[in-house]
């Protein structure tokens, strides 16, 4: 169409999804769309307009079926992001192989990749490893509270060894180290999270990293603060 606007349009029809309480803000001037969801939502639809790429994408606190995530992650303007907020979005009973494919296509772009409290089990770690390891400008990356193994942790930690630029890191203890409760036991969490930083310095030397619960219930420390390497968590 001549002399007009093309609109990209993505629409999302879940049964048993998204989004009741939903926040949408669409920014053209930042390049940014933002959205906030909870709670499950019999029928819904779910459909925003976007002229240019975006830059800043934060998609939070909802639950997606698997095909909205295929539509999600293969949408046009998510071609170029340098932010990607995806925390609290559950994804433990869907495929990760589209935010995989996702990661593969930013990654010369990608700066911030957050995905914490994701429920994201290990054995579903697979699927977004390729990818993430070929983030390059990767600065931040947050993934605390999701299910991780202690061998999981390990190969997730060798993945990022060609992550030079990553300042900011965070990471779930490892489930060896939980209680009944679900809670760190910190006899059994301290020599893992040696062992995790040894494996962590066999390939990279880390800058700012958290490990286990946040913020820390030691000495109360959180990921924003300027700290060269948390060590209490």
């Amino acid at each position: 169409m001549k002399g007009g606007t093309v609109h990209q349009t993505c629409a999302f029809h879940s049964r048993s999804s998204v989004l009741t309480s939903l926040v949408i803000m669409n920014d053209p001037v930042s390049d940014s769309l933002s959205v906030e969801g909870c709670f499950e939502l019999q029928e819904s639809q779910l459909t925003w307009n976007m002229h240019n790429p975006l830059e800043n994408l934060e998609l939070t606190c909802v639950y997606l079926l698997e095909e909205d995530s295929k539509c999600l992650y293969q949408y046009p303007s998510l071609a170029y992001p340098k932010h990607l907020n995806l925390s609290y979005m559950l994804q433990f009973s869907i495929s990760l192989e589209p935010l995989g494919a996702l990661l593969e296509k930013v990654s010369a772009t990608l700066e911030t990749l957050i995905l914490e409290g994701c429920q994201i089990h290990y054995s579903q770690l697979s699927a977004i490893l390729p990818g993430l390891s070929h983030c390059s400008q990767l600065t931040t990356f947050y993934f605390g509270r999701n299910c991780m193994s202690m061998e999981a942790l390990k190969d997730l930690l060798c993945h990022t060894s060609g992550l030079s630029k990553l300042s900011m890191e965070m990471y779930p203890a490892p489930e060896e180290s939980l209680n009944s409760l679900v809670h760190v036991d910190w006899e059994i969490f301290t020599p893992l999270r040696a062992e995790l930083m040894c494996t962590l310095r066999e390939v990279r030397q880390p800058k700012r990293i958290f490990t286990g619960p946040t913020p820390c219930p030691s000495c109360g420390s959180s990921p924003p603060e300027e700290l060269e390497l948390h060590l209490c968590c």
